[in-house]
């Protein structure tokens, strides 16, 4: 597939995505600190658009099965390259109003809208090739999944026995 070209770095807009796994607060990944989410899709018309448009596209597919779901993983720096810190992801609904901090922790799986990607060539020692910064997202209210689950809510106590990695039972003090 031919992908499309640009000149120096631009802004890319992606329509009518199913988001998952968005992570509010910046999560450690390869040493940095990053927002995430990711885009999904079940239409391999999308996921043709996303990779001609220079996303990393990961599907479900194997050598003796068709794919039926097509993945991308977006990120962004809490830091530019020079050190210089970075606002967060801008989430904002259908009237352009921007998410409060409590509504963005709710934002849940299946959640539907638009996102804004920046985008800009790069030539160095690790090779060339387009990379790609989660810029913005736009969730109408009406396509908002809420998540109303909390890992500070998972009853640790109702594992039962747990092994160790030297053969031994864990006793339960020893878990987190």
């Amino acid at each position: 597939m031919e992908k499309t070209k640009f000149e120096g770095a631009r802004q890319f807009l992606f329509k009518d995505v199913e988001f998952n796994y968005f992570k509010n607060k910046p999560v450690m990944y390869k040493g940095n600190k990053q927002w995430e989410v990711s885009m999904k899709t079940t239409d391999a018309a999308q996921a043709e658009e996303w990779e001609r448009e220079h996303l990393s596209v990961r599907h479900n597919g194997t050598s003796t099965k068709l794919p039926t779901e097509w993945v991308v993983s977006l990120n962004r720096k809490t830091h530019k390259r020079d050190g210089e810190e970075q606002e967060p992801v801008r989430v904002v609904d259908e009237n352009l109003t921007a998410y409060t901090q409590e509504e963005r922790n709710k934002i849940g799986n299946e959640s539907r809208g638009n996102v804004i990607v920046w985008q800009g060539h790069y030539d160095n020692e690790h090779g060339s090739g387009v990379s790609t910064s989660l810029t913005a997202m736009q969730i109408p209210r009406d396509k908002l999944k809420v998540y109303e689950g909390s890992m500070e809510t998972v009853d640790f106590s109702n594992l039962g026995s747990v092994d160790s990695s030297s053969g031994e039972k864990a006793d339960q003090d020893d878990l987190f």
